[in-house]
């Protein structure tokens, strides 16, 4: 099991969604917004699953955040509420498709999607957050 592989899989796996065809998967949350539709993802907490006396197994949660950009047009505007369902549904697709991440985690789960907005240098965005978690059973080695 591989980190660093866990990290390349969730972003070729997000980066295969299709609909809405994002301009760019980031990791790390962005400073700034280099066109949208795009996609970002970041570590946001990692604890202990369970603990026996040899290892410890962690759980590590991940949001995925997707950046749609406010228009002043109402009918753009409408149009955001189907690409946040598309993109909610197609990221959750693409993500149940390889649970283990190539291999590189025991396994995930895709959690409830919620949205909102913010600012970033003065422009509106809507937002959609999945909470995105993966399991790496005995991650923690325990020498006694």
């Amino acid at each position: 099991m591989s980190r660093s592989g866990a990290l390349d899989r969730i972003d070729a796996l997000l980066g295969a969604v299709s609909d809405p065809t994002f301009t760019a998967i980031l990791r790390g949350e962005p400073l700034s917004i280099p066109g949208t539709p795009l996609c970002a993802f970041w570590i946001v907490s990692r604890s202990t699953l369970f603990e026996t006396f040899t290892d410890v197994s962690t759980v590590t949660t991940f949001t995925i955040r997707s950046y749609f950009r406010m228009q002043i047009s109402q009918d753009v505007r409408e149009s955001l509420e189907l690409d946040l369902w598309d993109a909610a549904v197609n990221i959750d697709t693409a993500l149940r498709s390889d649970a283990d991440l190539a291999g590189n985690v025991s396994d995930s789960n895709v959690g409830t999607m919620a949205t909102g907005y913010t600012d970033i240098g003065g422009v509106a965005y809507r937002t959609m957050d999945i909470p995105f978690e993966v399991e790496i059973l005995g991650e923690v080695t325990i020498t006694p």
